[in-house]
């Protein structure tokens, strides 16, 4: 029953997003250039969200905050028609493709697959990027971050594990082996936990990896991956298991495992420690770059940029409920200190 509901709303929304586009087609005009005519141009963005998550409902907010901090009016300037594909690959496809008859003007894409997406359909419209753990995963984006494709630019994460990785060792000294779920079907994902196998085992560590593909399977595989005689669990930043992160550690705190992790809204819901990028801040920087291409620049002369701001977060009742003490170092250099778990 419940798959037959989802097939059903998977359709609706595959309909929904192929009415748009044919309504756009058959509405097209032939319109000579705002420019053309003297009067100022008003770009028309296009934010396109893999999925709904905390991560991006960051960036959003700083994007427009970018966009404001530039001087640049919304109503005047530009416009901006937000979509989430909600996971589904078919649906951000077709909103990728909707953009090129619907007159939008700039692309604002959203996490990895979306730009993923994007790419595989070829140059369009402008587009600035965030939320994106390493562009290069798609190896057509660029070479580096001023050798790339010439209709893009954005902000991404690329998070090292080195700082994690450090805090385990210092709150679980005796620890030996730490494990993370992945979505296979995710670059980011495959990305990140091959980076956190590389650094865990540069730092002394086993590495388990559990790979799971669907929501409602996340509470058996981190189970499954408990049973491999972790330590902790350093959860990578993936959008599939970011969406459920609860589940993960709900199944953990019955098995009395640690979870560490790297979203910030995650220390509210029973991480340890969580060490994580300033989406806010990184959005802002892709709206600057979304200003200087709306004021004349072209996206092949904006090098792409790494997000440069981490927070340390601090769940002093997690720390406790897994047993373990925080060292006052630590918590001193905290950029924030939980006293009280929030669900």
């Amino acid at each position: 029953m419940i798959t037959n509901m989802r097939r059903i709303a998977r359709s609706m929304m595959l309909l929904a997003v192929a009415a748009l586009t044919l309504t756009v087609l058959s509405s097209c005009q032939k319109e000579p250039p705002k420019e053309e005519t003297g009067e100022k141009k008003t770009w028309k963005l296009s934010m396109i969200k893999y999925d709904e998550l905390r991560q991006t409902e960051d960036a959003q907010r700083g994007f427009m905050e970018g966009l404001d901090a530039a001087g640049l009016r919304e109503g005047v300037d530009y416009t901006v028609v937000t979509r989430s594909a909600q996971g589904d690959n078919d649906a951000l496809l077709a909103m990728i493709d909707a953009t090129t008859v619907d007159g939008t003007d700039m692309i604002v894409s959203l996490q990895t697959p979306t730009l993923h997406a994007a790419v595989k359909r070829g140059e369009g419209a402008p587009l600035v990027f965030m939320v994106v753990a390493n562009p290069y995963v798609i190896s057509t984006v660029g070479r580096n971050d001023e050798d790339h494709l010439p209709y893009l630019t954005g902000v991404y994460t690329n998070t090292a594990f080195q700082t994690m990785l450090s805090y385990v060792k210092r709150v679980m000294p005796n620890a030996k082996t730490i494990g993370s779920l992945f979505t296979p079907d995710e670059l980011n994902a495959i990305y990140y936990k091959e980076q956190l196998a590389m650094d865990g085992a540069k730092a002394g560590f086993k590495v388990e990896l559990e790979g799971v593909n669907y929501k409602s399977s996340v509470p058996l595989a981190t189970q499954s991956l408990i049973d491999k005689g972790i330590d902790a669990i350093v959860q990578i930043e993936d959008n599939m298991t970011s969406a459920v992160f609860s589940s993960i550690t709900e199944v953990a705190r019955e098995n009395g495992i640690p979870v560490f992790s790297f979203v910030n809204e995650q220390a509210k819901h029973g991480s340890v420690i969580v060490y994580a990028p300033d989406y806010v801040e990184g959005a802002r920087r892709a709206g600057s770059f979304a200003a200087r291409i709306m004021r004349g620049e072209e996206p092949v002369t904006i090098p792409l940029e790494q997000i440069e701001r981490f927070s340390t977060i601090v769940n002093m009742r997690a720390a406790r409920e897994a047993g373990l003490t925080i060292p006052q170092d630590i918590i001193d250099a905290a950029d924030v200190v939980l006293d009280d778990q929030v669900e």
